[in-house]
């Protein structure tokens, strides 16, 4: 915290270690108090300033009694009615105050304000009430709350809230502590740590953190949390002393997060130990595009990355004649797929006929994912199985050994982390998290078409790209692709295709330019030119069945990218 310039000490800092033997001058510079009611302390009231005495605690006022049983003095005074204020601002000064032959060097100082005593009645009743504040840290600014040398000729305490005020601009005290919340009588002291604490995300996309056996007399607890590893906490917001539980909706997705109660009062303030969740978080359970197979440079080419430390099951499929079943009947006759790893020249795996080897791998595989069954063993249709292991990249391409220039639909499946067989997202060890497509973008049914599916609880935050022009080193691709996505909706007959978004050039809306230049260096995707014509969707895709459409502006033609980034 550090105090605004606008409170003048420049004169007097000057003389702050000068001696005027056996007196010692305070001031006090309190931002916001308040009664009971949480009102604005304002023209009444009583504010003391107590030392603890010898004995290092503070006795607390009774009935009839503002220092109680102990040895606690009364240092310094004021009427409140006759003090000027902003709202319950005060900056009061004692005057030259005689060193009590009682007081030693280090006493602890603490304040106490009375909203409805008066000068004519400092005789506080049973239940009166009051409100407590010292300073046990370097919070607040000002000295120390401590009884200073003897001598010293101005001793400053400070007690700002987190609340606005001309005279600070910043605090981490709670403002509910500038309140008079205690009672004379009543229990109060410093707080307690609670006994345990807990974090849960019943509700996907808020965590729940909850604590039982906590007390703060007079007081609030602040939760704070931060990310594993780190050290830095934030505070999320301050809940009363009632409270057991608060709600944290400003979660990301698979994160790793450590949460603590701050249980903070004007005696002192003590956090609890921390509990440690991880946010749920959504995958990409498959990747799928539809386009016309052809050849060399117009092949339909996917590529995708799988991130994480464990193996994953992955099914891969090229289907044509498959094709007929959902009416399409230009489909390519004999697809092929070959998977290569990232640099290789020759594929690890390739399949031409997909009953011909792997029979029982792939049954397996489209068991355990989102997939379809093929209807007929002795299709032309491909697919092949495969298991990698941590992350890596691989490209499939695709053709069709028919040449006729047909439809084809490459797929990729995640048989390992879904919900199809009781993974959750945040158990995998392993998922896709990047998938791309480059093939030839036509008109009506030859239009290029990727799907995947968003598997678990929570939205994903997705990066969908459709690339023309900024596709190196080829030519002949699209000049000026678009792209709209869609969702199945499956609460509604026959399952129609909701449009969600679409973009034609990527700066078109200028309110997410930054953002999508921040998300695409966060998932590794090279920054477009400002002025390309390519479309880019930036979205928080709920979980479900997407596709996205990527055609030419005006009927355009020619090669074409589609890439979908998970970037959370």
């Amino acid at each position: 915290m550090r105090t605004k310039k606008l409170i003048t000490t420049g004169a007097l800092t000057s003389i702050l270690v000068a001696k005027a033997w056996g007196s010692v001058f305070f001031t006090v510079d309190v931002g916001s108090l308040q009664d009971e009611n949480g009102i604005a302390l304002v023209d009444k009231g009583m504010l003391y300033l107590i030392s603890s005495g010898a004995d290092g605690s503070f006795s607390l006022p009774t009935e009839g009694s503002i220092t109680g049983a102990g040895d606690d003095s009364i240092v310094a005074a004021w009427d409140l009615s006759a003090e000027a204020s902003t709202q319950g601002e005060y900056i009061v000064s004692s005057g030259k105050v005689a060193y009590d032959e009682t007081w030693a060097l280090g006493d602890d100082l603490a304040i106490l304000w009375f909203p409805n005593l008066a000068v004519s009645n400092q005789s506080p009743a049973a239940g009166e009430a009051y409100g407590f504040y010292r300073n046990t840290s370097v919070r607040g600014g000002g000295d120390v709350w401590e009884l200073p040398e003897d001598g010293t000729l101005l001793h400053s305490l400070k007690f700002f809230t987190e609340g606005d005020n001309p005279l600070v601009e910043s605090s981490d005290v709670p403002a509910l502590l500038a309140a008079a919340g205690l009672g004379v009588g009543e229990s109060a002291g410093p707080p307690t740590a609670p006994a345990t604490v807990a974090t849960n995300e019943d509700n996907p996309g808020t965590i729940a953190f909850e604590w039982e056996g906590a007390s703060v007399p007079g007081g609030a607890y602040r939760i704070e949390r931060k990310q594993a590893g780190g050290s830095d906490w934030t505070v999320l917001g301050t809940v009363e002393a009632g409270e057991t539980s608060f709600d944290d909706p400003t979660v990301g997705r698979g994160k790793d997060y450590e949460y603590r109660l701050v249980a903070i009062n004007g005696f002192d303030s003590v956090a609890s130990s921390e509990a440690s969740i991880q946010s749920l978080q959504s995958s990409l359970a498959n990747i799928a595009t539809r386009g016309v197979l052809k050849s060399g440079a117009e092949a339909l080419i996917l590529g995708f990355v799988i991130k994480g430390t464990g193996p994953i099951d992955i099914l891969a499929t090229a289907k044509g004649p498959e094709l007929a079943n959902v009416g399409i009947t230009n489909f390519a006759l004999d697809p092929t797929i070959a998977l290569f790893p990232f640099g290789a020249t020759a594929p690890d795996v390739e399949n031409d006929d997909w009953g011909n080897t792997q029979l029982t791998e792939i049954n397996d595989f489209v068991g355990r994912s989102f997939a379809t069954n093929f209807t007929d063993q002795a299709s032309k249709d491909a697919a092949l199985a495969f298991s990698p292991e941590g992350t890596q990249l691989f490209t499939a391409i695709v053709n069709d050994s028919g040449n006729a220039d047909g439809v084809g639909l490459v797929e990729v499946f995640d048989a390992t982390g879904t919900s199809r067989n009781g993974v959750a997202p945040n158990d995998a060890q392993n998922r896709l998290v990047n998938v791309a497509t480059r093939g030839f973008v036509g008109t009506g049914d030859e239009v290029l078409i990727a799907g995947f599916i968003v598997d678990g609880q929570v939205d994903s935050k997705l990066l969908l790209r459709g690339l023309g022009p900024s596709i190196a080193g080829l030519t002949g691709t699209v000049e000026d692709p678009t792209i709209t996505l869609f969702r199945t909706d499956f609460t509604q007959p026959g399952f129609p295709q909701i449009e969600v978004a679409t973009n034609d050039n990527w700066e078109d809306d200028a309110t997410k330019v930054d953002e999508i230049i921040a998300t695409s260096g966060q998932v590794g995707a090279a920054v477009l030119d400002s002025g390309s014509k390519d479309s880019i969707i930036l979205i928080d895709a709920v979980p479900g069945l997407y596709s996205f459409v990527m055609s030419g502006v005006s009927d355009g033609t020619g090669i074409g990218l589609v890439e979908v980034f998970l970037a959370d």
